[in-house]
C-alpha cells in the first residue's frame, strides 16, 4: 500500500487501510525474539577507541555481545546516577568544562586515570 492511501490507483477507505494495517502485525504472532526486538532500539554513541575495545574485552570474557555489555554497563552506571551516587555525581561534576560549541553547554570528559585504570585491567 502507497503511503497516500492508494493500492493499485485506487483510494482507499481509510477503516480498511487501518484494518489492514492491524491485520499485518499480529501481535500474538510474533515469536519472543520479534517482541524483544520491537522493544530495543540502536543508538549510536562516539566512544574513545580503547573505551570500545575495552568493552568488547569484557563482553568476551562475560562470553556475552558487545552490544550487550556496552547496554548492562551503560544502564548500571545511570542507575548510580540516577540513585544520586556520591562518586559517580562528583565524578560528573568535577570532570564537566565549558563546550565550544552552541551545541550543547557542556562536555564530559573520561579522566585519564579512569581511562589508564580501564586499560590496564582490560589486558588482564
Amino acid at each position: 500500500m502507497g503511503k497516500d492511501g492508494r493500492v493499485g490507483g485506487l483510494n482507499v477507505d481509510p477503516a480498511v487501510r487501518d484494518w489492514q494495517r492491524s491485520a499485518a502485525e499480529n501481535a500474538a504472532a510474533l515469536t519472543k525474539k520479534q517482541r524483544k526486538d520491537r522493544q530495543r532500539t540502536t543508538a549510536k554513541y562516539d566512544l574513545p577507541k580503547w573505551l570500545k575495545e575495552a568493552i568488547i574485552e569484557a563482553a568476551q570474557k562475560t562470553e556475552t555481545s558487545a552490544s550487550q555489555m556496552a547496554a548492562f554497563l551503560m544502564a548500571w552506571g545511570l542507575r548510580l546516577y540516577l540513585r544520586r551516587d556520591v562518586e559517580m555525581v562528583d565524578a560528573i561534576w568535577m570532570n564537566k568544562e565549558k563546550s565550544a560549541t552552541l551545541r550543547f553547554e557542556s562536555n564530559l570528559n573520561i579522566p585519564r586515570e579512569v581511562e589508564r585504570e580501564i586499560r590496564s585491567r582490560a589486558e588482564e
